[in-house]
């Protein structure tokens, strides 16, 4: 299992729309096999920014999301609407934790 942390910063003038475009990958992606969690949330310290949460069972699980067509079309879409490339974050678990 791990964790995906997709940051999303957005052109102040598309916030909305972008909440507007991202909805189906949000929902057609919970419903995916090896997905446990997938949420979208805005960033309440940076306006326009936005989290993007995924928790995957393992690296096939995220291989067959990334071809899904609500991924594809996701993909495609997200430069409109953006102020600055995407910046993705890999966390998987210890057997110990550090804290």
């Amino acid at each position: 299992m791990f964790k995906l942390v997709v940051v999303v910063q957005t052109l102040p003038e598309k916030a909305e729309a972008f909440e507007e475009m991202v909805r189906p990958l949000i929902e057609n992606s919970r419903r995916e096999k090896g997905n446990i969690s997938y949420d979208v949330l805005p960033d309440v310290l940076h306006q326009n920014t936005y989290l993007i949460l995924e928790t995957w069972e393992n690296d096939k699980a995220l291989e067959e999301h990334k071809a899904t067509r609500h991924y594809l079309d996701f993909a495609e879409s997200v430069n409109g609407y953006i102020a600055a490339p995407l910046v993705l974050y890999r966390v998987e678990p210890k057997k110990v934790s550090l804290f």
